[in-house]
């Protein structure tokens, strides 16, 4: 038992300096981003890029549905990720778009994506802060995943199919700051909450792997030639620490079995 906790310490010891890093590192390139990153220019392959996040999305609440029906304490990684995803999802289209949202976008983005969001996040929370408790999902909430889930599959289609494959994008220097300024602040919430040792590093990780992802994809699929190189390079660093944030926050979420374990178990 003793070798085990000095493990854990350990394991913590390492994340907190990955994550406390990794935090101060990205604080002078969001400053670097802000001053050189150009306001519009040409997005390629935006039919995948938006398919990409259409089934992540669609994928993050099927499966926080069914583990919620179950309920698992492992909830907290899809309803994470999904709520992460529908979040960047909107800000991509909202901020690069010249024009704003239509009518009808805004009508999903307020009326489904957001109590999506928030119900997600939610869930996401409650389970952490009771540690993967028996019973802690109510038993409305899977079925509320799966209606987001059959009212987003439709506009995820005709956004598809309407997208231009190569468009201009406007406004990517907030963008891109803003993604890397939820990158820097999850990151250094994973940090604190593994300093604190605290339930909520389940949540914090897995969004953070979520924002590392997202900012992946985009930049890969949406970029080319010499800028294409750059973005996998970059990718080369943010999709291991994104699968490494999940390994943390799975770690964490296993950790719970042994709090609500049956009296008289080992």
């Amino acid at each position: 038992m003793a070798r085990q906790r000095l493990k854990e310490r350990g394991v913590n010891r390492v994340a907190m300096l990955v994550y406390g890093g990794g935090a101060v590192l990205l604080a002078p390139w969001i400053v670097v981003l802000a001053l050189s990153q150009k306001q519009s220019t040409d997005g390629y392959h935006l039919r995948l890029s938006s398919l990409g996040m259409s089934v992540f999305i669609v994928a993050g609440l099927v499966r926080t549905a069914i583990t919620g029906r179950r309920q698992s304490p492992d909830v907290v990684l899809p309803a994470s990720l999904a709520a992460t995803f529908l979040f960047i999802s909107g800000w991509f289209t909202t901020i690069t778009a010249k024009h704003g949202p239509l009518a009808v976008a805004l009508a999903y983005d307020v009326f489904v994506k957001l109590p999506t969001i928030v119900l997600a996040l939610w869930l996401a929370l409650r389970m952490a802060r009771d540690r993967g408790a028996h019973h802690c999902v109510p038993a409305w909430m899977p079925a509320a995943f799966v209606a987001a889930t059959v009212v987003l599959v439709p506009w995820f289609v005709t956004v598809l199919v309407l997208i231009p494959r190569t468009h201009e994008l406007h406004n990517l220097r907030l963008f891109w700051t803003g993604l890397d300024v939820f990158e820097l602040v999850s990151m250094a919430a994973t940090a604190w909450y593994l300093y604190r040792r605290s339930p909520f590093v389940a949540v914090s990780a897995t969004v953070a792997a979520a924002l590392l992802f997202s900012d992946a994809w985009f930049n890969v699929v949406t970029t080319v030639h010499v800028a294409h190189r750059a973005a996998l390079v970059m990718a080369l660093v943010e999709v291991p620490l994104a699968i490494y944030s999940v390994v943390i926050a799975g770690r964490e979420v296993r950790s719970w079995s042994a709090t609500h374990r049956p009296p008289g178990r080992s």
